[in-house]
């Protein structure tokens, strides 16, 4: 016996809860592979079919914007396992469309349709982590997955640049459109929604929790009307992690390699600066949920406040010595130091969850989501607006401008957010249970 459960039954939630993690999680490296893949083959589009890096970029985030708070209410709703696999089929679809398309609208269609598909992706995962797994694996398991995306924005910068020359950029879309549907189809045969599907005890049974349960839903507008009346506990996290994504997206997912391949003349591809940056992130993510859960730090507020911190400082060498020092060394360290320090603010998530009911947890990542990719269309946006297609030293340099202003924004919001401590309730527990639909 395991805590009140015979061995096979504990071994049993083991394998399905890691089945589940395992089949979301690579789809989630897949989100950021498409998430970046602009700042690589982007060129190579637009010289074959027309229109401009900064459209091709800007309309997947304001799609997967778009889709935020639909993806959490689906998913609180309709289960992830429903809302996982038809929309894993729609991004198949429009990476298709990508790898056949001859005309610049349909490259935009296309990308539309892969970041409405990818939307839905972290949303269940993240509630999914909250279902199946204990309460004090969230941050840790939280950061394995950003990591994981962030192996995908590693593949897509080095690694893509060198497929894309090997077999062209049309025939990435075509596999990245095979091996979508195929996660589709693993997420309807592996994810169940909550363990009682498998006939198995819930994480709350196991532990003995007589918190909130797995199993509550509550109506949509509800859990958002309850995510959103969180003030302090919310909106400075969400608005700090609203510029700072802005400025990374800004940067890794859409200029970095044309601004070092436009301004500089180095030898070595600027794709790989964009590689480094995404193994900054990997690093710090993974330090970071790995040192929250062993209680290593005790002030997830602290943690992204120090580290928004060093993150605004690399912004302000990226604009101060811009085009002024032509080291690639130099600028291959100060990437590194980019992804991670811009790592430390996935301690976002964590924080805000833990403010609110297991109930409405779906609603409340995909709340603070929102803010992060509506910070990416704008600034995709904006950069595209300023940058156009003239590529000198000083559009670059307004833009890398603004991005400081964004970052050093952030520091001061983080200083005003509040940080749940052990005596704090849950924010909305009661409405909560008072409109709860169990199953």
């Amino acid at each position: 016996m395991s805590d009140g459960y015979p061995e096979d039954v504990m071994r049993r939630l083991w394998r399905h809860r890691w089945a589940i993690f395992a089949v979301l999680t690579v789809g989630y490296f897949f989100v950021y592979f498409h998430r970046m893949s602009v700042s690589v083959v982007g060129s190579d589009i637009v010289e074959e079919v027309g229109g401009t890096i900064g459209i091709l970029s800007s309309v997947y985030f304001w799609t997967y914007t778009a889709m935020q708070i639909p993806c959490g209410l689906l998913t609180d709703r309709f289960g992830p396992r429903v809302a996982c696999t038809v929309f894993l089929v729609i991004a198949s679809a429009g990476s298709l469309l990508t790898f056949a398309g001859t005309e610049f609208w349909m490259m935009v269609l296309g990308k539309m349709m892969i970041a409405a598909g990818m939307a839905v992706a972290y949303v269940p995962l993240m509630k999914l982590i909250s279902v199946w797994f204990p309460k004090q694996d969230f941050a840790v398991l939280s950061g394995v997955v950003i990591a994981v995306g962030n192996v995908g924005a590693i593949a897509a910068s080095g690694p893509l640049s060198l497929l894309a020359e090997a077999v062209g950029w049309r025939d990435v879309f075509l596999i990245l459109g095979v091996v979508t549907l195929v996660l589709a189809v693993a997420c309807m045969v592996v994810i169940r929604d909550h363990p009682s599907e498998r006939g198995l005890p819930s994480t709350e049974d196991v532990e003995g929790s007589t918190g909130d349960s797995t199993k509550a839903r509550v109506p949509v507008l509800t859990g958002l009307r309850i995510v959103m009346s969180g003030g302090r506990r919310f909106w400075p996290c969400a608005l700090a992690y609203f510029l700072v994504y802005g400025s990374i997206m800004t940067f890794q997912g859409t200029w970095a390699v044309k601004y070092f391949d436009s301004v500089y003349d180095f030898a070595i591809s600027a794709a790989w600066m964009v590689t480094v940056l995404g193994i900054g992130k990997i690093m710090s993510t993974v330090a970071i949920g790995a040192l929250t859960t062993r209680g290593i730090i005790r002030s997830k507020r602290r943690a992204m406040v120090l580290g928004t911190a060093a993150f605004a400082l690399t912004w302000v060498v990226l604009f101060v010595f811009a085009g002024r020092i032509e080291s690639y060394g130099f600028w291959f360290a100060v990437s590194f130091l980019f992804g991670f320090f811009g790592g430390f603010m996935t301690l976002t998530f964590a924080t805000i969850k833990e403010w609110y009911p297991v109930a409405v947890s779906g609603t409340a990542v995909s709340a603070a989501n929102i803010f992060l990719f509506l910070g990416a269309s704008i600034g995709t946006t904006v950069s595209g607006y300023i940058i156009g297609t003239t590529y000198s030293l000083e559009n670059f340099s307004a833009v890398w401008g603004l991005m400081t202003v964004f970052a050093m924004v952030a520091v001061a919001l983080l200083l005003v957010s509040r940080e749940k401590s052990s005596d704090d309730p849950v924010f909305g527990e009661e409405e909560v249970r008072e409109r709860t639909i169990e199953g």
